[in-house]
């Protein structure tokens, strides 16, 4: 597991240290306090440092230009570039990888294993394709298209042992009666129990479509981290509280380490419930990001398990 993570002259994060990481972690904080920059930084560094994930980061944002290597600085943090232009070089790093910019050359990225310790130095290379990223993590965003990512995981776990555990999800959180699923490029289609007929997912609701996403991308994630951008969305609060004990049961069954940020009360309530069982006390973390007021940088707040549960008595706001 990631145990802790630093980062630095990374968008927004300027020098950025988070210890105590567990199986399962929670961020939450206002708007621009670095929750979706902190999954971005946890995605580069599963990679390696893979080009075509941090192009694809890039053009999630609307920040890629193909070909246009300058695409690359919208990666670091502001002050620190604007200060280092006219200077030798200059880099961001997160964890034991960095991002190395020559003024007269081009961009550089060095990345070092922290699973084999082997360093390698791939070239950042802005004619390389940003549709298909090479993750080593499984990473959910809000907002993006969803059929290419369902596609893509469900193709490897179609007809396996992880189909039914997808169904199992799907049923125990919100659709009950479902009995199959066929996913392809350009739809999904559900059985259920009632109907003599395959219907269109979109049939059944924002919510069904998002917990399929949901429930495949963490069957997915075996042996990986699992990072979900506003793990709330599109899902009622009662259907949190299941889906969250679903989350602690397969992280610790299979082995993932789980990263998920979230704007809503009900979500964190629905965590320090599953947090309240005695098997995950140990296994999860709650922390909120916010702007410090004398520097503009990052700070970290944890809530242990009596702070999060006198906050939610209180009807105080931990967000």
């Amino acid at each position: 597991m990631l145990e802790h993570l630093s980062i630095k002259h990374f968008r927004l994060f300027e020098d950025f240290f988070l210890d105590g990481l567990r199986q399962v972690n929670l961020f939450t904080g206002k708007n621009n306090s670095g929750k979706t920059v902190l999954l971005e930084a946890i995605r580069i560094w599963a990679s390696q440092g893979d080009t075509t994930v941090i192009n694809h980061i890039l053009l999630q944002r609307g920040e890629w230009v193909p070909g246009w290597g300058e695409s690359y600085e919208a990666l670091f943090h502001r002050d620190n570039l604007s200060s280092h232009l006219s200077e030798t070089d200059f880099s961001l790093s997160i964890n034991e990888f960095s991002i190395v910019r020559h003024t007269s050359e081009n961009w550089k990225p060095y990345c070092e294993s922290l699973w084999n310790g082997k360093r390698i130095t791939p070239n950042l290379d802005a004619s390389l394709p940003a549709d298909f990223p090479r993750d080593g993590a499984v990473f959910l965003s809000l907002g993006a298209d969803s059929q290419f990512p369902l596609f893509q995981l469900w193709n490897k776990i179609v007809l396996t042992p992880e189909e039914d555990e997808v169904l199992e999800i799907i049923r125990e959180t919100i659709l009950p009666e479902i009995v199959r699923i066929d996913i392809n490029q350009t739809r999904t289609l559900v059985r259920v129990s009632h109907e003599a007929k395959p219907l269109p997912l979109q049939n059944f609701g924002e919510g069904v479509l998002r917990m399929m996403l949901l429930a495949v991308a963490l069957v997915s994630a075996k042996g990986k981290i699992l990072l979900i951008d506003e793990v709330e969305a599109g899902l009622h609060h009662t259907t949190m509280e299941m889906f969250w004990k679903k989350i602690f049961d397969y992280a610790q069954k299979h082995n993932v380490q789980v990263f998920a940020t979230t704007h809503s009360h009900d979500a964190v309530k629905a965590f320090t419930y599953a947090l309240e069982n005695t098997e995950n006390t140990t296994s999860g973390t709650f922390i909120r990001l916010q702007k410090s007021r004398k520097n503009k940088s990052v700070e970290t707040v944890k809530y242990s398990l009596d702070d999060l549960e006198l906050s939610l008595e209180s009807n105080l706001e931990p967000r």
